[in-house]
């Protein structure tokens, strides 16, 4: 009896020092990751951009919304605690979308990831704050686009309820503008004619919608930018064309901005 109970305290006590020293190294700035983050309005192609940018450069790629999503489809006892959230129509708290992000970022991390990009968190200024206890941010890219763009991008999301694959039917010219705005050229992402019975739209991608979605983000994006700007971290982007021409321009900003050894791993791995 007296020898279980010791093992069991002894047990309890080599947790809670793993414990320590796991978060101590979680909050220890040379143990936390370099990382990039991504920001946007919805419809301006975070993921799109991202995606190819990770790609590019040797990142992983996090988007918190599938990290949020495979936990629940996993059933793990904080995917529960989620999904039990979200069936009563609450936020996800930020403790738990970090948790979910940090464990993730701790796992691949075992596994010789050393570089991360973040797309869709942080969407608070107290989000991005916490993010700072996990990762070490070094740059935000802001992609922008023109209101009207983003409305037209919106209503022309389509995707093939078949193989699941994402188009756009939006076919969008606007002209310069009278105070130096470029003119935008994005030409539709048309679905194969294998796909077009098939296809379906979100059933809220209305425009009245879409256009409270704009107001709500661009409320709470400016506490976000304003974060990283005094930080010396946010980097503007504005998107005028299609993903063929604005990719490279895109990539040639970030170029720069990446780590030397980055690049040279990846010429050396090319």
């Amino acid at each position: 009896m007296v020898r279980s109970q010791l093992l069991r305290a002894c047990g309890r006590a080599l947790w809670r020092l793993e414990h320590r020293q796991g978060l101590a190294s979680v909050a220890n700035p040379d143990a936390r990751p370099p990382t990039f983050v991504f920001l946007g309005p919805p419809g301006v192609g975070k993921g799109t951009y991202s995606g190819r940018v990770s790609d590019y450069f040797g990142m992983e790629h996090i988007a918190s919304g599938d990290l949020v999503r495979e936990e629940m489809r996993r059933g793990t006892a904080v995917g529960k605690e989620m999904e039990a959230l979200v069936k009563r129509g609450e936020l996800l708290p930020d403790a738990l979308i970090l948790r979910v992000i940090r464990e993730h970022v701790m796992e691949s991390r075992s596994k010789g990831t050393e570089r991360f990009l973040l797309d869709g968190f942080p969407r608070t200024a107290d989000q991005a704050a916490a993010l700072e206890q996990i990762a070490d941010v070094q740059l935000a890219v802001n992609l922008d686009l023109r209101e009207e763009v983003l409305v037209e991008k919106c209503l022309g999301r389509r995707m093939c309820s078949k193989c699941g694959k994402n188009y756009n039917i939006a076919n969008i010219f606007l002209p310069a503008t009278a105070d130096g705005r470029p003119e935008i050229v994005m030409p539709p992402l048309s679905p194969p004619p294998e796909c077009m019975e098939h296809m379906e739209q979100r059933s809220d991608d209305t425009e009245p919608v879409v256009r409270r979605r704009l107001e709500v983000y661009a409320r709470e994006a400016r506490p976000v930018e304003r974060f990283y700007a005094e930080r010396g971290k946010l980097l503007d982007f504005e998107i005028v064309g299609g993903i063929p021409e604005t990719l490279p321009r895109l990539l040639d900003v970030l170029k720069p901005r990446i780590d030397v050894r980055q690049a040279s791993a990846r010429s050396a791995a090319a």
